[in-house]
């Protein structure tokens, strides 16, 4: 028998497609995302209303514990001191819908565009960070920041990007992905000129999990990068690098007094927390006397800042929700062809990288890295359980 022709692709779904990559792609300018972002749900939401997502990866092995985090939060803001101000925190959950969204709409093609949006958009934001930092954008005082607000969420979005394009061209070698290795450095350059510490720390730990996943010979590239980060990088920079062990640094002992300050919030608080929002305003009551800071925005780390205002409960359901994602990408990538390997290798190193950043910064909820992060985590899920169908 003659094979069956491919049904055409709805021009409902290829309009939520775009928009959702495109979206991804530009989680760094959050005004035109969000706009993006509306025409991919409006559009997935009638695309599945139609009938024409059937069939389809849902990730639900993480939307289950979003869920959860998401009804624990919504009754941590009931307990909370300012039930309004905690419940005007609470709009961001849902982002949570681009999991199912991404793993249903994006396959190997559509991950193609995300990386060559990601590859053009982390150019263009790595080259505007360095030139800050030849204009005069080189301390701990004014430091780089591309267009965004705060140079944490600059390094957190770059950091990211930089970590899937590396993957990509390690586990995809050849002409049609060399491209991606100036924007790739460029990333790395800018990365390093923020004095972002925690970013640092992400960078090391994903090309750890790099080094895993593709050839543990790479591990030798960690000598290579400190010695070039010794000759090529600004003194600055370097003792930046040495003062992340320096527990006399005022930064580090700063970050200390919250870890104590938070153990006293959930102590007091375990099962609702302090309230969505609820922790800068808090913090002065349960500030050290010798702490640095009066007051401080959050706790800079997910798993304390979680566990302060919005209870156990929801810090559990964060924790099996990367839990989740882990033990799924890792055990479905020997099985994988090569294209849906890279791309569910990519989402896999980038996302221990800002995990791991996100034990010195609260990085979660920042709405530029959490869209991306969001992203390519149901993306990556949704391409393991492709696999398996």
């Amino acid at each position: 028998m003659p094979e069956r022709p491919a049904a055409p692709r709805s021009r409902v779904v290829t309009v939520a497609t775009v928009a959702l990559v495109a979206a991804a792609a530009a989680s760094c300018r959050l005004a035109l995302a969000n706009v993006l972002l509306v025409v991919a749900v409006g559009a997935g939401w009638w695309a599945w209303r139609r009938g024409e997502l059937a069939g389809r990866p849902w990730a639900r092995v993480l939307v289950l514990p979003l869920g959860v985090f998401a009804l624990l939060s919504l009754l941590s803001a009931t307990t909370s001191l300012d039930p309004l101000a905690s419940f005007a925190n609470l709009p961001r959950l849902l982002v949570f819908a681009c999991v199912p969204l991404a793993a249903a709409l994006l396959d190997e093609r559509w991950w193609g565009w995300l990386v060559a949006g990601l590859a053009g958009m982390g150019a263009l934001m790595a080259v505007w960070g360095v030139v800050q930092f030849l204009q005069g954008a080189d301390s701990l005082e004014n430091r780089i920041r591309g267009p965004l607000s705060h140079y944490m969420t600059y390094s957190g979005w770059l950091l990211l990007v930089v970590l899937v394009l590396l993957t990509e061209l390690l586990l995809r070698p050849g002409k049609r992905v060399i491209w991606l290795l100036p924007p790739a450095l460029l990333g790395t350059v800018a990365l390093f000129l923020t004095y972002t510490r925690n970013a640092w720390v992400g960078l090391a730990v994903g090309v750890l999990v790099l080094a895993a996943v593709w050839r543990r010979r790479l591990l030798l590239l960690y000598p290579v990068l400190a010695v070039a980060i010794w000759l090529l990088f600004p003194r600055p920079v370097l003792e930046r690098v040495i003062s992340t062990v320096d527990l006399r640094q005022q930064a580090n002992y700063d970050r200390l007094c919250m870890v104590l300050s938070g153990v006293e919030m959930v102590r007091d608080h375990p099962w609702t927390g302090v309230g969505p929002d609820m922790v800068s305003r808090l913090y002065p009551l349960y500030r050290r006397d010798d702490a640095p800071r009066w007051r401080v925005p959050h706790l800079h780390n997910n798993v304390l800042q979680i566990a302060a205002e919005r209870g156990l409960g929801a810090l559990a359901a964060y924790l099996w929700f990367l839990v989740a994602f882990f033990t799924t990408t890792w055990r479905s990538l020997p099985g994988l062809a090569t294209q849906r390997r890279s791309a569910v290798a990519a989402a896999l190193v980038a996302v221990a990288g800002i995990t791991a950043a996100g034990f010195f910064e609260y990085n979660f909820w920042d709405a530029e890295i959490q869209l991306l992060t969001i992203v390519l985590m149901g993306t990556s899920v949704g391409l393991c359980q492709r696999s398996v169908a």
